[in-house]
């Protein structure tokens, strides 16, 4: 009985995983474009630091089991850190199910811990609000850097 059905509608057994994804797809690009937010990782104006391709993921949750590797934009203008997922990190409702698009006010950082571990160095940015995101980056110095000089301004 099933291999009949599945036997005259080979077609639509094989094509409806690619047309579920493609509305999953559309769907969260016509939500991102309605909410204003990006699918191409742009650098904000004014950027005083900029890595492409960062790790990270927001502590603290069930949003703490998932993550980004290497799916990241992580900009600092003089009174912002952007936190951007790259294409195709972007679609899907990704940020959105693991908390990994910020646009956060750096009056809001409170303190930025270094950690060591089994993937290397992080940083792990305290906002005001209990909100922990850590970050790997390649130039974590100048993260910091970039962070103190524009809260200093």
């Amino acid at each position: 009985m099933i291999e009949d059905f599945v036997e005259r509608h080979a077609l639509i057994v094989v094509s409806f995983p690619f047309v579920w994804i493609g509305a999953i797809v559309t769907a969260s690009v016509f939500m991102r474009r309605q909410r204003g937010k990006r699918i191409f990782a742009t650098s904000p104006v004014g950027c005083i630091f900029e890595e492409n391709r960062t790790s990270g993921r927001q502590l603290g949750g069930i949003r703490a089991l998932g993550g980004a590797s290497n799916a990241l934009k992580v900009c600092v203008t003089r009174d912002t850190l952007f936190i951007m997922p790259c294409f195709p990190f972007s679609l899907m409702f990704l940020p959105e199910v693991w908390g990994l698009e910020h646009e956060i006010k750096l009056r809001r950082i409170q303190t930025i811990e270094e950690r060591s571990g089994l993937f290397g160095r992080s940083l792990v940015v305290h906002l005001a609000d209990d909100k922990r995101i850590e970050l790997r980056l390649r130039d974590p110095d100048g993260f910091r850097h970039a962070i103190q000089s524009a809260k200093q301004n």
